[in-house]
């Protein structure tokens, strides 16, 4: 019977303060991981999210600018500022705020090199005090806006690109050509010899 007990009781013994620490050890290198682990997947979503917001916004500054251009009449005009261009959209049925016709600028502003769109009525840039427009903040950090129209100025090419991003390239195609001009006419041409000549209202015969 003593036996029996002492053999239960070597059997049910409790751990040692060296099991107890070398197992607190453990437990926080695991911690440490699990913890450094998650704090890693935590910074790579977030950098993925960002990505995704600007490229997001990449594509819907694509897509309203190319919206602008289908709509728009043969009145475009591009300049070039320092490494950018300023697109000027003088007439155009595709407005973000309701106008029948509006005009567009798109240009890039030189703090955070800014994608702007501006919409207005009449008005010229730098917007004065009594002219009224829109401005929209399409994405910052912009190292790309290039603007190419064809020789038949009836196709655009525009090119936007992020710093860290793909550039995205599309073309806007069937762009309205300028009416031709009416033809001059010459006031100081003579009349035909063979046609009768008008004085003061009153047909004058040739002499025989």
């Amino acid at each position: 019977m003593e036996l029996w007990k002492a053999k239960m009781r070597q059997e049910h013994r409790g751990f040692t303060i060296v099991e107890v620490l070398i197992s607190i050890t453990l437990l926080s290198l695991v911690l440490m991981a699990l913890y450094k682990s998650a704090d890693l997947m935590r910074a790579s979503n977030l950098h993925l999210f960002n990505y995704l917001k600007k490229s997001s916004n990449t594509l819907k500054g694509s897509k309203t600018l190319y919206m602008d251009l289908m709509h728009a009449d043969h009145n475009i005009t591009i300049n070039t500022e320092e490494k950018f261009h300023r697109l000027t959209i003088s007439n155009t049925s595709h407005s973000l705020y309701g106008l029948a016709q509006a005009k567009v600028i798109w240009l890039v502003y030189k703090t955070d090199h800014t994608l702007l769109r501006v919409e207005g009525g009449e008005y010229n840039m730098p917007l004065k005090n009594e002219e009224r427009a829109e401005i929209d903040v399409i994405a910052k950090n912009i190292e790309l806006f290039k603007i190419y129209k064809s020789k038949k100025k009836d196709k655009v090419l525009a090119m936007i690109q992020i710093k860290g991003q793909d550039p995205q390239i599309f073309m806007s195609q069937n762009i309205p050509e300028a009416p031709p001009k009416p033809p001059e006419t010459n006031s100081t041409t003579p009349p035909n010899a063979n046609q009768p000549a008008v004085a003061n209202g009153a047909n004058v015969q040739p002499s025989p």
